[in-house]
């Protein structure tokens, strides 16, 4: 079924949804969290662990609840013997609520084995996307979504079994849910390539619903407070993820949409002779100088090949840039519940910070809308440059710039360890994160030909990744040394970001430079 371009628009709107129900599920972990320790998930590695009694922690009808417990006949302390005991002579409903809080309370040991989790599934989320972007790139859209919904259901699945008996599953499980919502993002942002204007704006909306996925853990947070077990929740979503087979089998085809050719751009504004008058070479010039940024058609011949895109300096310096910002944005969500558990001593104010944590970066999708919008204003602006790169490059200049600082911002807020900055820290993390995801899928989708952004995105995905492993070092070194250390080395890893934007501002204005200097000698010879 052919692309229909009148349709573009709800196109637009049914990627939404799918990138909004089913993308980044992965990073609401701060919500699921409290769902793994409510369910009593690796609650054996605490001290004074008071087992259970049923190998189920749920009843037949799908509402979460724990059996009563045996009395055991080795004691691990007296609040052990004071539950057990009171459960035996007057079988008072309040016992369950302690059982409840013994396995709430602060555990390092299962918080670094939560932080493993999270880091496996990042990280399985790097490789996952990378192998995608490859199949993606062989083979077209259609069998990568179609192995993204195998993968997705079967993680929805694997983490819905997750219980206090098989707290294992969750390994796959998060990490295979991770893996199947990326490719909505990689193949959907397609769509971009119907719009003659405003792509990036489009890439930036989806990369903003993906950020907003986040909030679906948190709807599974309060759903299980009042009654709804995590396997229940995780039936849906994997039944409801059914859906994207229609725009699957409907709307996108089976293999890549071609970018519309773009309007004319008149190049070389002002070159003109010493009549005043337009130069009669002009056309003549510019056709020479510019490289056309959107290929489509038969143009095979005039597309860069894959590898001088991946080896470009333009390309290495992007995955250095989103390598930094990711692993501080990766160690702040990871290390949430950790954090505010340094903060509080009770479990009811955790809960609500993770709350409103989650609540706002379901706000990630006005920024990432914001942060397309100042891209293609961007654009726009130095769309009259003499230069063909710095019409490519400058636009970037100034949103990879403000990232940066964003992240050096947030690092900063942390380090006062108070309740004061929890509400200015959570707003400049969404808007962080929002415009790195855009401005990484943004990027790659501007610069790059649109066959190879599958490869080229998850590459980066990989390789950033890869670095978004030391996460797990940082959560290490945090609990032996505290935040405050950990947070000054992570504000001074970040100034290395800025390399990325000031590199294209040197190279655009060399270019723009040699671009003057050439008008002028041209100039000179009409005159």
């Amino acid at each position: 079924m052919p692309v229909n371009p009148k349709l573009r628009f709800l196109y637009v709107a049914w990627a939404f949804l799918e990138c909004v129900l089913f993308g980044g599920l992965l990073y609401g972990w701060g919500s699921l969290v409290f769902i793994l320790i409510e369910e009593g998930v690796y609650s054996e590695l605490c001290d004074g662990y008071i087992p259970p009694v049923s190998t189920t922690a749920r009843s037949d009808h799908g509402v979460s609840g724990h059996t009563p417990l045996p009395v055991s006949t080795t004691e691990k302390s007296d609040h052990r013997d004071s539950i057990l005991d009171s459960r035996d002579s007057t079988g008072d409903p309040a016992v369950e609520e302690g059982v409840h809080a013994a396995w709430r309370q602060n555990c390092p040991v299962r918080e670094r084995r939560f932080a493993l989790v999270f880091t496996v599934a990042t990280v399985a989320l790097c490789v996952g996307t990378a192998a995608l972007g490859q199949l993606n790139f062989k083979y077209g859209t259609r069998l990568t979504r179609l192995c993204a919904l195998v993968i997705f259901t079967a993680g929805a699945l694997l983490t819905g079994f997750t219980s206090h008996d098989l707290p294992w599953l969750i390994f796959p499980g998060l990490s295979l849910v991770a893996v199947g919502g990326m490719p909505l993002l990689m193949t959907n942002t397609q769509f971009s390539n119907l719009f003659t204007r405003g792509s990036s704006t489009v890439v930036s909306l989806l990369s903003g619903a993906y950020d907003t996925s986040s909030g679906v853990p948190l709807i599974l947070k309060l759903l299980h407070e009042r009654g709804i077990s995590l396997r229940w929740s995780m039936l849906v979503i994997a039944s409801a993820h059914l859906l994207t087979m229609v725009s699957t089998f409907f709307f996108l085809p089976e293999g890549f949409i071609a970018k519309v050719a773009p309007e004319p751009v008149v190049l070389n504004v002002g070159r003109r002779n010493s009549e005043g008058l337009p130069n009669e070479h002009s056309d003549e010039d510019n056709a020479h100088e510019r490289e056309p940024l959107l290929r489509s058609g038969k143009k095979e011949e005039q597309k860069e090949s894959i590898k001088s895109c991946i080896l470009s300096p333009m390309y290495c310096l992007h995955v250095l840039w989103m390598s930094i910002l990711q692993l501080r944005f990766l160690f702040f969500i990871g290390s949430l519940n950790t954090w505010l558990n340094s903060l509080f001593h009770n479990t009811e104010d955790v809960s609500h910070y993770t709350n409103v944590c989650q609540f706002v970066m379901m706000f990630g999708l006005v920024c990432s809308f914001i942060s397309g919008i100042v891209y293609d204003i961007n654009k726009r602006i130095f769309d009259d440059s003499r230069s063909e790169l710095r019409r490519k490059l400058m636009p970037a200049v100034m949103p990879q710039t403000l990232t940066a600082l964003l992240g050096i911002v947030m690092s900063a807020l942390v380090l006062r360890n108070a309740h004061s900055v929890l509400y200015p820290t959570f707003i400049v993390n969404v808007v962080f994160r929002s415009f790195m995801y855009s401005m990484a899928a943004s990027y790659i989708g501007v610069m790059f030909p649109s066959e190879y952004f599958g490869v080229l995105y998850g590459l980066m995905i990989i390789l950033s990744g890869s670095v978004g492993m030391a996460q797990y070092g940082l959560f290490a070194w945090s609990q032996a040394s505290g935040y405050t250390t950990v947070n000054i080395f992570l504000i001074a890893f970040l100034t290395l970001s800025l390399v990325h934007p000031l590199y294209q501002w040197i190279t655009c204005h060399r270019a723009e430079s040699r671009s003057h200097c050439e008008d002028s000698v041209q100039n000179g010879k009409h005159l």
